[in-house]
């Protein structure tokens, strides 16, 4: 389901759709149909009519071809630094988009974005996310931006100056009310992890979920924090 409805449906087909009435080049088709009827074929023995169907309208095909009878995809080598760096910049663009959502910023309304690299990231995909962002330009700069919102994915701080756009004393407002919230979470989860008998009773999982709410707020929380500085 991930592989159809999120890696090739959500994420594939969205770089490789071209501007808006642009035919899409023959070379970049040709891969993504191979890539659709491996997919067809690792689906086929739960989906058999469907993906059979599909199998025939995509071209013509003699009966020795029919989709039933084709050969398994076979696995080859792949780079996993690049996933790895693809993994990186859907958080990327999954943060850039839940601000465009959260501040009612239309995508047709191109944005910029800066970025302090702590993570010494690849550019690799720097153009994916500009297209599916709608940004216009990427900027890595060594020092905070002001009156931008911000986000970060791990180490990286990324920076979306809102020109204004945006309320400044409402925002800091809602900003406030979010970091007085989960400051209070943090606070109760950290009452539990203080607590030796749960510590030491609970399941392992449990505590280590714990853990992770931790470190969530506390990411959060200097997250909220450089955001309300750079709205001063």
């Amino acid at each position: 389901y991930k592989l159809i409805w999120n890696d090739f449906c959500s994420w594939l087909l969205e770089m490789m759709k071209p501007a808006y009435g642009v035919p899409i080049d023959q070379e970049t088709y040709n891969t993504v149909i191979i890539f659709f009827e491996d997919i067809l074929k690792i689906l086929h023995p739960f989906m058999p009519f469907l993906t059979e169907e599909i199998w025939q309208l995509i071209a013509k095909r003699q009966p020795g071809n029919a989709l039933m009878v084709s050969r398994w995809p076979k696995t080859k080598e792949f780079n996993a630094s690049i996933i790895t760096e693809f993994d990186f910049a859907v958080d990327v663009i999954a943060g850039v988009r839940t601000i465009r959502k959260e501040k009612n910023i239309a995508f047709k309304d191109s944005i910029s974005l800066s970025v302090i690299d702590n993570e010494s990231t690849s550019r690799l995909f720097d153009d994916v996310i500009e297209k599916l962002c709608n940004i216009n330009t990427i900027r890595y700069v060594s020092d905070k931006v002001d009156g931008a919102l911000t986000f970060r994915v791990k180490a990286n701080e990324y920076f979306v100056p809102m020109n204004g756009a945006l309320d400044i004393e409402e925002e800091r407002t809602k900003l406030i009310e979010e970091l007085s919230y989960t400051e209070g979470f943090l606070k109760s989860v950290r009452g539990k992890l203080s607590n030796e008998r749960f510590v030491n009773n609970a399941p392992e999982s449990v505590v280590a979920n714990e853990r992770q709410k931790e470190a969530d707020a506390l990411a959060k929380i200097e997250t909220l924090k450089t955001s309300l500085e750079s709205l001063k």
